[in-house]
Order: C-alpha cells, then sequence, then structure tokens
C-alpha cells in the first residue's frame, strides 16, 4: 500500500469507527442514564471487564498472528482451506477455555474482586458467567476482521460495534427498568455474538466457508502456534491494566469503579478513533513492506504513523484534560448519573487523559515487532510495564484515591512508549528520531497554547439543556482546534500535511 492509500483507508476507518464510537457513547449513556454509578452498575462493570478483556485479546491476537501468516497464503489455491482449518482450531480451543472459565468463575473473580463480599460478589459472578460464552465469538470476530483486512476490506469490521452497541441500549432503556442489570448482561452476551455474525457474509463471499478438506498439517498453522502465545499474553498484560484499576478500586468507596469505567469511555474515544483507524490500516502495509524486504519504506511509513499520532493526538490529550468536567456532564450527567459522580469521573479522566498518547505510541511500536514476527519482546516488555501498573496503583491510590489508579495506568503506557521505542531503534535502526523530536516539541508548544485559549473560556460553559451543551462544547473545541493548527503551521510541523491529509479525506466523506 502507498502512503496516499493508507491514508485513504484510514480516513475511511476513522469516519466508520467515529460514528461506532459515538454510538458507544450514546451506549455509556443509556446505562448510566439506568444505573448510575450504583453498587450493581460497579457489578457490571466489573464483570463485563472479564469478558470484554478477553475479547480485546482474543480478538486482536488472533489477528494480529493470524495476518502475517495468512499474507503468505491468502493468494494461493490452499488460502481458503487454510483460513477455515483456522476457524475450527479457534473454536475448539474457545469453547474448552469458555468452559474451563465457566466452571471456575468463583475462583477467578476472588483474583479481581478483592473488596467484595457477600450479595455484591455473588451478582458479579453471576453477571460473568452470562458473559462468558461471548468470548467463542470475540475470536472468531477477530479471525473474521483479519480476512477482510487482508482482502483490503475493511468496511465491514470497522461496523461490528453498531448492533452491539443498539441491542444494549435498547435493553438499558426500555427493559432496565423490569429486569434489571441482568437484562443488560443478556444484552453484552448478544451484542458479542452479533459482532462475528455481521461478517460471515462477507469472509462467506470470498469463498473461506464452502466444504472443503481441513489442512490439519499446514506449516501455517506451526507458524501462527509459535506466534500466538506471545501476542494472547502480551495482549493479556495491555488489557489486563484496565481490570487491575477496578480491582483496587474495590477497595475503594462505592462509585469509585463506575468512575472509573465512564472516565476510561472517554478517554479511549481518541484511541477507539484515530488510533486504531491508523494501525488497521498500516498494520498490514507494515507486515508487506517488511516480507518484501523493504525496509526504508517500513521505517518511513512507521515514522510517518508515529508523526500523524503526534499531530492529532497530543491536542486531544491536552483538551480532554481542561474540558474534562463539561465533557463529562454533557455524556453523562442526566437522571441517575448525579453532578456528584460527574465531579468523580472528570477527576478520573484527567489522569487517563495524560497516558493517551504514550498508548497510541506504545500500540504502534507492537504493531512493529509484530510485522517482524517477534511476538517475543512486545510481550515481555508489555508485562514489565504491567508489572509497573500494578506498583504505581498500589502507591498512588491511597493519596489519590481512583485518580490514583487512573495516573498509574497514564504512566504505565509512558514507559511503555519509551521502552518499545528504544527497543525498535535497536531492531531495525534509525527510523526519523530527530525528526519525530522536532514533531513533538513543535505540537506541545501548540498544544498548551490552545489548552490555555480554552482554559479561559471554559468557565463560561455552564450546562443547561443537551443541544445548548452540544453548541457550547462545539464553538470551544472549534475554536480550540482552530487554534492549535493556526500554531502548528507557524512552526512548520512536518507530519502536519499528513495529518491535514486524514482529516480532509474523513470531513469530505
Amino acid at each position: 500500500m502507498t502512503g496516499r492509500s493508507i491514508l485513504k483507508s484510514a480516513g475511511m476507518v476513522t469516519i466508520l469507527l467515529f460514528l461506532s464510537r459515538l454510538l458507544g457513547f450514546a451506549r455509556e449513556s443509556a446505562i448510566a442514564y439506568r444505573y448510575g454509578a450504583s453498587v450493581e452498575a460497579d457489578a457490571y462493570f466489573l464483570a463485563a471487564s472479564i469478558p470484554l478483556i478477553l475479547f480485546m485479546v482474543f480478538n486482536d491476537a488472533v489477528k494480529t498472528a493470524f495476518i502475517p501468516v495468512y499474507g503468505e497464503f491468502h493468494q494461493k489455491e490452499e488460502s481458503n482451506a487454510f483460513a477455515l482449518t483456522v476457524y475450527v482450531v479457534l473454536v475448539i480451543i474457545l469453547v474448552i477455555v469458555t468452559a474451563l472459565m465457566m466452571i471456575f468463575t468463583p475462583q477467578l473473580m476472588q483474583l479481581f474482586a478483592w473488596g467484595y463480599e457477600g450479595r455484591q460478589f455473588d451478582l458479579t459472578v453471576r453477571l460473568v458467567r452470562i458473559m462468558l460464552p461471548g468470548l467463542m465469538f470475540m475470536g472468531l470476530s477477530g479471525l473474521s476482521g483479519g480476512i477482510l483486512n487482508l482482502k483490503k476490506n475493511f468496511f465491514i469490521p470497522a461496523i461490528v460495534a453498531f448492533p452491539h452497541n443498539l441491542v444494549i441500549i435498547f435493553t438499558a432503556i426500555f427493559l432496565g427498568t423490569h429486569f434489571g442489570i441482568y437484562a443488560l448482561a443478556w444484552a453484552t452476551l448478544l451484542g458479542f455474538a452479533l459482532q462475528f455474525f455481521v461478517q460471515v457474509p462477507a469472509v462467506a463471499a470470498h469463498g473461506v466457508f464452502k466444504p472443503q478438506k481441513l489442512l490439519w498439517r499446514h506449516p501455517g498453522l506451526k507458524k501462527m502456534a509459535v506466534l500466538l502465545p506471545p501476542v494472547i499474553l502480551g495482549g493479556a498484560a495491555v488489557e489486563l491494566k484496565s481490570i487491575i484499576d477496578k480491582s483496587f478500586a474495590t477497595l475503594l468507596p462505592e462509585g469509585s469503579i463506575s468512575a472509573l469505567n465512564y472516565a476510561n469511555k472517554i478517554y479511549l474515544l481518541p484511541n477507539g478513533i484515530l488510533i486504531v483507524a491508523l494501525l488497521t490500516v498500516l498494520y498490514p502495509a507494515l507486515v508487506e513492506f517488511w516480507a518484501q524486504k523493504k525496509v526504508k519504506e517500513f521505517k518511513n511509513a512507521l515514522r510517518q504513523g508515529v508523526g500523524i499520532l503526534i499531530v492529532l493526538v497530543f491536542p486531544m490529550m491536552v483538551g480532554l484534560i481542561v474540558l474534562r468536567v463539561p465533557i463529562v456532564r454533557f455524556i453523562f450527567e442526566r437522571n441517575a448519573f448525579t453532578a456528584f459522580d460527574t465531579a468523580n469521573t472528570a477527576y478520573a479522566l484527567a489522569f487517563y487523559a495524560l497516558g493517551l498518547l504514550p498508548l497510541g505510541i506504545m500500540l504502534l511500536f507492537n504493531r512493529a515487532f509484530f510485522a517482524l514476527k517477534d511476538t517475543i519482546t512486545p510481550m515481555l516488555f508489555t508485562l514489565v510495564t504491567m508489572v509497573i501498573n500494578i506498583i504505581l496503583n498500589w502507591l498512588l491510590m491511597r493519596p489519590l484515591a481512583h485518580g490514583g489508579l487512573a495516573l498509574g495506568t497514564a504512566l504505565s503506557n509512558l514507559v511503555g512508549a519509551v521502552g518499545m521505542g528504544i527497543l525498535v531503534w535497536k531492531r531495525i535502526g534509525a527510523f526519523g528520531g530527530r525528526r519525530l523530536l522536532d514533531t513533538f516539541w513543535k505540537a506541545a508548544v501548540a498544544s498548551l497554547v490552545m489548552g490555555a485559549v480554552v482554559y479561559l473560556g471554559a468557565p463560561f460553559l455552564q450546562g443547561g439543556s443537551f443541544l445548548l451543551q452540544a453548541f457550547e462544547l462545539g464553538v470551544i473545541i472549534t475554536v480550540g482546534a482552530g487554534i492549535y493548527f493556526v500554531m502548528a503551521y507557524l512552526l512548520k510541523i512536518k507530519e502536519l500535511d499528513a495529518a491535514l491529509a486524514l482529516l480532509r479525506r474523513y470531513f469530505n466523506r
């Protein structure tokens, strides 16, 4: 893929992910509207973390390990038979894992729900058991997305969350009153299943599901068997940071888990839209460049990816910190979600936001290693950052409460980004570090100027109706973005053209 085609595809995926994340916020708003930051909401968010984390781990790991291997065979005659064999093997593995976790759910939850006991612990166990069967659909969804991405179909994998979100929104608003938190758990399970089934027709169109002989001894299976375990462990370490925060929060007052969850959803919005879109398109390109021994193109693509992240994510990070209260109030504060809940959530958001840019850069460096078919290095380093995260949580929880848990995650992301960057540099050599450093300090200056202006305007955002809040936030965000891009232009940030090209494709579509 050329740089232009990368930007074009990333622009399309960004639009779809943006719409998906908007629907995701509607989902979280519906949950907040019906359940607020209650004991039931805390139990649901902790219970949902188990299958959701497994979803992210298996979905991403299967896709990450499958793409480099399948990329060697997807244009050959046996490609469909190989893909179907992987489906069958994956189903067998996931059924076994799910069955074991269903049996040992109480013991599993004792590892995470440290401060829960009695009714709250039992409720959390029951909710986990309802949602765990969704694990099989999660893994199959990741495999389907990997196949479609290699076929240059980025559209279908980018819309899988739409039906998932719609089911939960409908359930929370119309069924939550009568069936309580259990209705939400069943809706979550159905949503997981839909994420796979919505991709089935597109995968079937490539002939993957037609009757054919399974290739149990295909060399690609052995390669995946080598690549997959480290990716799963590394991905689990990344995603476990979220549940680690919630586990520590079980030791804090009621509502702490909900506040962390709602803040986490806002903080990850840019990651779920821009960062994921860029990684989705850039990763197959990195795989192709390295497989074809185009080292210069590999380095250029990696540098351009990091540069775009810096230019576009830095101002978002500053904006989230400055506008944390009006953003939380606009998205969540209604019905069962009170002004007190807004203050608690905004407090956590300020700390989480500090780790936004490091998170994106760390994930991109992970993909660079995966493209090199090195899954051991990112796995080991991610485990190190998870241990750092646990230590920081323990140290910061006491003085900063749930804000300390968010700050621990942000600081561990920073360690991950810097450490992985050094390891990539040692592996492939220089890939434009001086240019990226120049981009970083200029983006920092432009973002701080923008932040100062937005900070002066923030006190004028006094709330009111939903439409009024939307209008006020829209105006101040637009003004802030304008100031940032003017400053970036004046400072002559080199990656600005590529970043603007991505945004132009977004707005043109």
